[in-house]
């Protein structure tokens, strides 16, 4: 079984959305950054093992590359 919340769920924490490597920051800030990641990896990820768990794709323990 995969969970993947919806986008609904924002005030629960558990919404996955898509996100930017180029955050707004301002004096004294600063954000994590996603190291060059498209926008949408985090979902692409949960489709990925979504696949896997129904069968669709093999069973792996390393991460899926992106084509």
């Amino acid at each position: 079984m995969v969970y993947q919340a919806m986008f609904d769920e924002v005030d629960e924490g558990t919404a996955i959305f898509k996100c930017t490597d180029d955050p707004p920051s301002g004096d004294g800030t600063s954000f994590v950054t996603y190291e060059g990641l498209p926008t949408d990896h985090y979902l692409w990820l949960v489709g990925k093992a979504a696949e896997m768990v129904a069968g669709r794709a093999p069973l792996s323990e390393t991460m899926p590359k992106r084509r």
